[in-house]
C-alpha cells in the first residue's frame, strides 16, 4: 500500500476533470444569469420572471433526462466518453442559441436543450465519478473540492461577463460564454474521463482491504441497496424533500442583482446597485467555494446532522442580514457570501447522504432520482421569485420564506442522518462491459 500510494493515481485526473466541468457548466449558465437579467429584459421589454422562465424549461429537460443519465452512468456497456460529450454539446448549445435570441421562445428552447447537458456534466458526473474513484475517507472532501470550482469560477465569471456585456452587449457575451464552455469541458469528456477504477485496472484511491468491515463496505462499489428498494424507504423521501428545498437557494442566488436594486433604492449606494449586485454574485461564489471545501472536509469526520446544522446556520444569516439591515452595499455583499453556503448541501451534503444511507452499487440511479427533484425546484425557483417581484413589487416576502426553508433543511438533514446503517446492503455485480480489442 505504501508503494502504491506514492504512484500517481488516475483518480486525480478524474478529480481535475470534475473541477473543469463544474467551472464550465452551471457556473457559466445559471450561476451568472443575474448579470444577464437586467440587460436582456430591458432590451427585449419583457418581465424578469418571464426571462428567467428559461430555467424552468431547463429544469423540465433535466427532469426528463436524469433517470436516463442515471442508467447511463450505471451501465458499463455504454461508452461514457461519447455520452458525456453529447451532453456537453447540448450544454454548450444553450448560451450559443441565446447569443442569437431575439424573443423569449428562443431563450426557452436554449434552456431546454442545455438542461440535457447540465444533467450529465453538472448534476450527475461529480458525485458519481468522485464517489467511484475515491474511497470513503476521501469521498466527501473530493466532491467538495470539485464542486467548489463552480464557486471559484463564478468569482471571475460574474464581473468578467458584466464587463463584456457593458462593452460588447449581451449577445456577444453569450457567444463568448459558449466558446469558453467548450474549451473547459470537451477535452476532458473526450479523452480523460473513465467510469470506474476497474476500467484502468485500479482500486479507488485510498482503498484499504484491511479497513474495518463497515468502512470497507462503503468503499466497495458493488455493495449497496437496490434502487427499486431504496425508493420505497422513508429515508429516500426525507432526502428528496431536503434536496428540493435546498434547490430553492438557486432562486435567491439568481435574483441578487434585483435584490440589490430594491434594497439600495433611496440610499447613497443606489447609483451603484448594478455593481453591488454583481459583487454579491461574486461574494456568493466565494461562499460557495469555501462552503463546499469546508463541508467536504467536515462531513468526512462528523455526522450528517451536525454538518447540516452548521452550514444552514450560515445560510440563514443571508436572509437575516438582507431583511433587517440590507440598506448598505457592505451588508448586501456579506449576505451574498452567506447565501453561497446554500450550494454546499446541494452538491456535497445530500450526495454524501445518499451514499451513506444506500451504498454504492445503485448510487447513480438513486442519485438520478433525487437530483430530478432538485432540478424541478431549482428550475422554477428563479421564476417564482422573479414573479413575486413582478406582482408584489418586492423581494422582501421571499426573504421570510427563505428563513423558514433554511430551518426545515437543517431538520431534514438531521432526520436523514438517523437512517445511516439502518438498511441492509447487498452485493450487486454491474453488467460487464464488452472487452475492448
Amino acid at each position: 500500500m505504501a508503494t502504491e500510494a506514492k504512484k500517481f493515481h488516475y483518480a486525480w485526473l478524474i478529480l481535475i476533470s470534475c473541477c473543469f466541468m463544474f467551472a464550465g457548466s452551471m457556473a457559466l449558465i445559471n450561476s451568472i444569469i443575474s448579470v444577464y437579467v437586467l440587460p436582456v429584459t430591458e432590451a427585449l421589454g419583457v418581465k424578469r420572471g418571464d426571462f428567467t422562465f428559461m430555467l424552468t424549461t431547463q429544469a423540465i429537460s433535466i427532469v426528463i433526462s436524469m433517470p436516463v443519465w442515471g442508467n447511463i452512468f450505471n451501465n458499463e456497456k455504454i461508452n461514457i466518453n461519447l455520452a458525456m460529450t453529447i451532453g456537453a454539446l447540448c450544454m454548450i448549445a444553450c448560451p450559443l442559441l441565446c447569443s442569437f435570441a431575439n424573443n423569449l421562445i428562443m431563450f426557452y428552447i436554449a434552456g431546454f436543450i442545455g438542461g440535457f447537458g447540465i444533467a450529465a456534466c453538472f448534476t450527475m458526473a461529480t458525485p458519481v465519478l468522485c464517489g467511484n474513484w475515491f474511497a470513503k475517507k476521501y469521498r466527501g472532501k473530493m466532491i467538495g473540492i470539485a464542486s467548489a470550482f463552480a464557486g471559484v469560477s463564478t468569482i471571475f465569471w460574474a464581473p468578467l461577463f458584466r464587463w463584456i456585456i457593458a462593452e460588447q452587449g449581451w449577445q456577444t457575451s453569450y457567444l463568448i460564454n459558449a466558446i469558453l464552455m467548450a474549451v473547459l469541458i470537451l477535452p476532458w469528456t473526450l479523452f480523460v474521463i473513465r467510469r470506474r477504477p476497474a476500467d484502468k485496472g485500479l482500486e479507488p484511491f485510498g482503498y484499504d482491504p484491511n479497513e474495518k468491515t463497515e468502512e470497507s463496505a462503503e468503499s466497495n462499489l458493488n455493495v449497496g441497496m437496490r434502487a427499486a428498494a431504496a425508493l420505497k424507504t422513508p429515508a429516500f423521501w426525507v432526502i428528496i424533500i431536503g434536496v428540493m428545498l435546498t434547490a430553492l437557494g438557486m432562486g435567491w442566488n439568481n435574483s441578487q442583482s434585483g435584490i440589490a436594486k430594491e434594497l439600495l433604492a433611496g440610499t447613497p449606494d443606489e447609483a451603484n446597485a448594478a455593481v453591488v449586485g454583481a459583487t454579491m454574485v461574486s461574494a456568493a461564489a466565494l461562499g460557495n467555494l469555501i462552503s463546499k471545501l469546508a463541508m467536504g472536509a467536515v462531513i468526512d469526520r462528523f455526522k450528517l446532522g451536525i454538518t447540516f446544522v452548521i452550514f444552514q446556520a450560515v445560510w440563514l444569516c443571508a436572509f437575516l442580514l438582507w431583511y433587517f439591515a440590507g440598506t448598505s452595499a457592505g451588508i448586501l455583499v456579506a449576505g451574498g457570501f452567506c447565501l453561497g453556503f446554500c450550494n454546499a448541501p446541494s452538491r456535497v451534503g445530500w450526495a454524501v447522504a445518499v451514499r451513506r444511507v444506500f451504498g454504492n452499487a445503485d448510487y447513480s440511479k438513486i442519485w438520478g432520482y433525487v437530483a430530478t427533484g432538485s432540478s424541478i425546484i431549482g428550475g422554477i425557483s428563479t421564476s417564482i421569485i422573479g414573479w413575486c417581484y413582478d406582482y408584489l413589487g418586492s423581494y422582501m416576502p421571499t426573504l421570510i420564506i427563505g428563513m423558514v426553508v433554511v430551518v426545515l433543511i437543517a431538520v431534514l438533514g438531521c432526520v436523514a442522518s438517523t437512517f445511516v446503517g439502518k438498511y441492509k446492503w447487498e452485493k450487486i455485480e454491474p453488467e460487464a462491459e464488452p472487452a475492448k480489442q
